[in-house]
């Protein structure tokens, strides 16, 4: 600021012509004095304290930054740009960006596009984004909202990542056949590496069986998610089959679980493994029948299953790992939104009760088995860290997703893990969690007490305040 004063003072105007308008005075000009430009304090940063600021800085507020101090344009490029969305509203707006002569100076930062089902089928799609993806080097994800394609063109083989969204409710709406999406998947994306598919309707949308051969999928593909088991069959068809080292699955019908027996093929590659059961139905089925098969180089397991069946889902899942490779897992035990029993921690088991009125069904509840499953824990010499969670779904055909997570304080519950320090932050042989929870049972203990209980939609009247509420006591756990 004292320079800017000072340079005022010294670099006035040199004549009295300044304030005569009409020019009617004529004086010498006299000697200014020049000085240079203060320095910005920008740039007397560090580079790697200018970098550090980008990092926590939103892509608005970037490219502000950027119009002011040149500076800021290079490295805030890379964090503007690296993801495309586009629709059938700003796709010829996208298109007029690489006229000649014009020259687009962030396609060296994009590494994401995002394609709107507005415009997936669209003849834009198929004819004039290829001519420009091969201006994109670093493009590597590809995401797809909407309804399957019938094809795309081979300007998309250089995508490496491919997430899909199906927003698709009804089956008369566009449902595709399970050999349509593998030959839609191996032909264009040859080159895949990662495969996501997300269905916001699963409960609706369910690929319809086919006797056609099916299209190997691409050989380099090592990890999958999957929101519909059914595809699982054609991963595994390959010969030989994708490396595939991770692989997260989310079951919401009972019939596909036979799915699950081709992970044998899958068996010696496959490192992470993540079972979604979050559907009751799902995971008593799954109790009745051995459907994974022996899987001896897990090394990480995470399971989330109905919260009156997920202890048991476990117990049943472990001896398919080999105890000298298994050093993580994970459990959540999932609680319905709409869930009104306050004793969700309380396995209901019936019992037949006769009476002079005739035969009835008696419900009776049985505590949930956290001591056996604190031994079986404690018998693997590998295993290094068990995270209890506690998540709260959405029911089944909503549109919206709620999958609101929580830590769930097990060590009260399970003093052998804690001792050996498997859970989040704790220490081995100290008994005392970060939390604060001590290990053993006990009155005063968390789990014992009424903070313990899942939400309940009695707790409020309106449906907003009634999912705050349930969510704030998910989250005080």
């Amino acid at each position: 600021m004292f320079l800017s004063f000072l340079r005022y003072l010294l670099c006035r105007p040199s004549n009295y012509a300044h304030y005569d308008s009409l020019d009617t005075i004529d004086t010498p000009a006299w000697p200014t004095v020049s000085l240079p430009p203060a320095p910005s304090p920008i740039s007397r940063l560090p580079t790697e304290l200018l970098d550090l600021i980008i990092a926590y800085v939103d892509s608005t507020t970037l490219a502000a930054c950027s119009l002011v101090c040149a500076r800021w344009v290079a490295p805030s490029r890379a964090r503007i740009f690296p993801r495309l969305s586009i629709s059938l509203f700003n796709a010829h707006r996208f298109s007029v960006l690489f006229t000649e002569p014009s020259r687009v100076t962030f396609v060296s930062h994009v590494r994401e596009i995002e394609l709107d089902d507005s415009i997936t089928g669209d003849f834009w799609t198929s004819q004039v984004l290829p001519k420009y993806l091969r201006q994109f080097p670093r493009l590597h994800t590809l995401k797809l909202l909407g309804n399957v394609p019938l094809c795309l063109p081979s300007g998309f083989d250089v995508i490496t990542r491919l997430e899909f969204t199906s927003r698709v409710r009804l089956p008369s709406w566009g449902v595709v056949t399970r050999d349509e999406l593998a030959e839609f998947i191996a032909s264009s994306f040859p080159r895949l590496e990662e495969l996501k598919l997300t269905q916001e309707h699963a409960v609706y949308v369910n690929f319809r069986d086919s006797v056609a051969s099916l299209t190997p999928p691409p050989p380099n593909l090592w990890r999958v998610e999957l929101d519909n088991v059914q595809l699982l069959p054609w991963l595994a068809s390959g010969t030989p089959a994708p490396p595939i080292q991770f692989l997260r699955l989310d079951i919401s019908r009972v019939d596909t679980l036979k799915a699950l027996e081709c992970l044998r093929h899958l068996s010696p590659s496959l490192r992470e493994l993540e079972l979604i059961l979050s559907d009751i139905e799902v995971g008593a089925a799954f109790l009745h029948h051995s459907y994974i098969p022996p899987l001896p180089h897990l090394t990480s397991l995470a399971l989330q299953a109905h919260h009156t069946h997920a202890i048991q889902n476990l117990l049943t899942l472990l001896p398919t790992c080999s105890s000298s490779s298994l050093t993580t897992l994970s459990l959540a035990f999932a609680i319905p939104y709409l869930d009104d029993d306050d004793g969700a921690f309380l396995l209901p088991t019936t019992s037949p009760h006769h009476n002079t009125l005739g035969s009835n069904t008696i419900t009776t509840t049985t505590p949930l088995p956290f001591p056996t499953l604190d031994h079986a824990l404690t018998s693997l010499p590998l295993l290094t860290l068990f995270t209890p969670a506690k998540v709260l779904v959405s029911p089944a055909g909503w549109r919206s997703r709620l999958n609101q997570r929580a830590p769930l304080p097990l060590e009260a519950r399970m003093p052998l893990c804690c001792a050996r320090g498997l859970f989040p932050g704790s220490r081995s042989g100290g008994g005392i969690r970060g939390g604060g929870v001590r290990c053993g049972g006990g009155e005063g203990s968390e789990m014992g007490g009424e903070r313990s209980r899942p939400p309940s939609r009695a707790a409020a009247g309106s449906p907003r305040l009634r999912h705050l509420t349930e969510l704030g006591e998910l989250c005080a756990l």
